[in-house]
């Protein structure tokens, strides 16, 4: 008990309830009461090397910059992001979340045609930090399933929603043979026009740079700033490309 106050006074003490982005709350209980740092990834095997690289940004020698659209995609928002990303001749990167993808499959499948990535958001955008490695690899493997059978191309990028991830999910990570791509630059859908002021003055070759197409946070103002982000950002002489690429990219 002792314990437990102690810890609940750190705020390490989860009460077992978090706001999903577009689905609703989920009621997601916690590991234990300590801090999810605590749990330990036990990878199978003692000769293969395990290992899922965490990027938050990247330092290219070429002014590229990665988009990322997360927790899509919807019938409403995804064409529009496209239609942005058409009309600049821009790549992105979509990070899907498998259930939508499965109840939307042209819309994945239009997306893979025009060039764009598709990643893995988990199948019902779930805080990874809160379950076990049966049902983390349950979600990422699914998705993994379904984008694969909608591309035609199976995915090699997780984003972790909330961009959440400790050891367990890591490890599942490293077995699927996926980096782990979180961002340096944040549009939100309730200052979007602040937001893309900001990341046109800070950001720079090599920014990864999140928005939605799901959930909460699109709309038409972001929409629209979207296209203004694209736009100048093009116009200054930045190339948007895939994650993928954008990590392969010749370092400066």
């Amino acid at each position: 008990m002792e314990r437990r106050i102690f810890l609940a006074g750190l705020g390490l003490v989860t009460a077992g309830t978090v706001v999903g982005t577009g689905v609703g709350t989920l009621t997601e209980p916690a590991m234990a009461s300590e801090s999810p740092t605590a749990r330990t990834a036990r990878p199978g095997g003692h000769t293969t090397a395990f290992q899922a690289t965490v990027s938050f940004r990247t330092s290219p020698s070429d002014k590229l910059v990665a988009l990322t659209i997360d927790d899509g995609p919807t019938p409403e928002w995804t064409p529009q992001v496209l239609a942005v990303l058409r009309r600049h001749q821009a790549l992105a990167t979509f990070f899907v979340v498998g259930k939508r993808a499965a109840a939307s499959p042209a819309v994945v499948a239009l997306a893979a045609a025009a060039g764009h990535e598709i990643g893995n958001h988990t199948w019902g955008h779930s805080d990874l930090t809160r379950h076990d490695e049966t049902y983390v690899r349950d979600s990422l493997e699914r998705t993994h399933a379904t984008i694969s059978k909608l591309t035609g191309q199976p995915p090699v990028l997780c984003r972790p929603p909330y961009g959440r991830i400790d050891s367990v999910g890591l490890g599942v990570c490293a077995s699927l043979g996926y980096d782990v791509a979180l961002w340096s630059d944040h549009l939100t859908g309730s200052n979007a026009k602040g937001d893309v002021d900001i990341t046109l003055r800070e950001a720079s070759p090599g920014s990864i740079v999140l928005a939605h197409d799901g959930g909460s946070e699109p709309n038409a103002t972001l929409m629209a700033q979207l296209d203004r982000l694209v736009g100048s950002m093009t116009d200054s002489g930045y190339t948007f490309t895939t994650v993928s690429r954008l990590l392969a990219a010749p370092a400066r």
